[in-house]
């Protein structure tokens, strides 16, 4: 896959880390999450506002029965059936 992103003339990105442990995976998870932040800056997305995940959140509690989340359950419940048609 590398040989063939870079031969594509595609952005690519090899990491080596001394071993894996929890402090090489921590510096991993920091690297992505600030990778993240800047590509989202130079994109001039927020890449700290989450709206699907809220939305995610609200329709698991509402088919949960949390309080609260009634009219978002009667929301879900009332939608359409998938469809079939266009799984691939």
């Amino acid at each position: 896959t590398e040989y063939a992103l870079t031969r594509s003339g595609r952005l690519n990105n090899r990491i080596y880390v001394p071993e894996v442990n929890a402090f090489t995976c921590g510096q991993l998870m920091f690297f992505f999450m600030l990778q993240t932040a800047y590509t989202g800056a130079l994109l001039h997305i927020d890449t700290f506002n989450q709206p699907g995940v809220e939305e995610g959140k609200n329709a698991t509690y509402a088919l949960l029965g949390r309080a609260g989340y009634e009219e978002k359950a009667k929301e879900l419940n009332g939608k359409k059936a998938k469809t079939e048609k266009y799984i691939i």
